[in-house]
């Protein structure tokens, strides 16, 4: 697994990113967002939305990769697995023949090769079924978990914001300054709801007398 010491800010900013993603008490009642899945979920500063989009778009940091004597050992695991009849490679050879096969993997998908091999074959598995197994892994370690966390609390932050400010629309409290500033897709998802018109020279105003 991928030491996240080694990745302080991905670290650091997991107690930020997670409190957005965890529900309030189902008495808080915010008349505006009241309609919403966002409306159980705590807010994010802007601060704290930048450092969660930092997170989730982030690159992965790297995962350790097994090298040849890790592949050994763990294809000596399958050796309790019955070989089949037309089976002639062995020792060394066999280890090769795998290893250009399968290629390099990181260690935690040979794990998960050797685990689930052990459990649902009845044979020692062909390379192919190896690659096929190996098909099927996903990483899932701390980095990832962390940015998964992070694409949520974006995620729910951004629907939060949308909806407070249709909901802002449609009551006709918001001033056209702050209306020009809007992204265009909100502005026209608006003017389908009759929140806003569009002007003759592209402008957006609004319907709704405050």
């Amino acid at each position: 697994m991928t030491d996240m010491a080694n990745h302080p800010t991905q670290t650091r900013t997991l107690g930020e990113v997670l409190p957005a993603v965890l529900p309030r008490p189902r008495t808080v009642f915010e008349p505006s967002l009241s309609n919403s899945p966002s409306a159980l979920v705590a807010r994010l500063t802007n601060s704290q939305l930048a450092t969660a989009q930092a997170v989730a778009f982030a690159p992965l940091p790297a995962i350790a990769q097994a090298d040849a004597q890790f592949l050994a050992q763990s294809l000596l695991m399958l050796d309790v697995l019955p070989r089949r009849r037309d089976d002639e490679l062995g020792g060394k050879l066999r280890v090769r023949a795998y290893q250009i096969a399968i290629g390099v993997r990181p260690k935690d998908a040979i794990e998960f090769m050797v685990a689930e091999a052990l459990r649902t074959c009845r044979f020692y598995p062909s390379t192919a079924e190896c690659i096929a197994i190996l098909s099927r892994w996903e990483r899932s370690d701390e980095a990832v978990r962390v940015r998964r966390e992070a694409s949520a609390a974006v995620r729910h932050e951004r629907q939060a914001r949308f909806d407070e400010m249709m909901a802002r629309l449609a009551a006709g409290e918001v001033e056209q300054a702050e209306i020009d500033t809007l992204p265009v897709s909100w502005l026209k998802i608006a003017e389908t709801r009759s929140h806003l018109r569009r002007e003759e020279d592209g402008r957006y105003t609004s319907r709704v007398r405050a």
